[in-house]
């Protein structure tokens, strides 16, 4: 019908292509911030970032002295940082990519709305009482 292949393709080359498309400078991450709380490189394995993470929980403890701000900063990172999904996704698109879910993260959504997302079949409110 269009003479083959995709029927816009010739768009794609008009007026700097489609929207959102390849192109331009990318855009620079920080993605550093996590690992400088819990005091380890980027490399680190998951089981150095345990031990780094429990040396600087254990001093930054408020039970112990330490600032609970600073202590709710590194049990983030560590949280990240620990889930192997959760430290892609930060690793690619920094802070902003866990926030947004990193385009596409309805999940988040839906479980904060009906408590599991799509298909979970938690209690959806009170429960009915005996028939009298």
């Amino acid at each position: 019908m269009f003479g083959g292949g995709f029927p816009f393709e010739e768009f794609a080359g008009m007026h700097g292509g489609m929207p959102g498309g390849r192109g331009g400078p990318k855009k620079e991450v920080d993605n550093s911030k996590y690992y400088d709380l819990i005091g380890v490189p980027k490399s680190a394995t998951e089981q150095e970032i345990k031990k780094a993470y429990r040396k600087k929980a254990l001093k930054e403890h408020p039970d112990k002295g330490g600032d609970p701000d600073k202590f709710k900063e590194i049990t983030a990172a560590y949280e990240v940082l620990s889930d192997r999904e959760k430290r892609e996704m930060y690793d690619r698109h920094g802070e902003d990519g866990l926030k947004g879910g990193g385009g596409g993260g309805h999940g988040d959504i839906f479980s904060q709305m009906f408590g599991g997302g799509m298909g979970g079949g938690g209690p959806r409110g009170p429960k009915k009482g005996k028939s009298v």
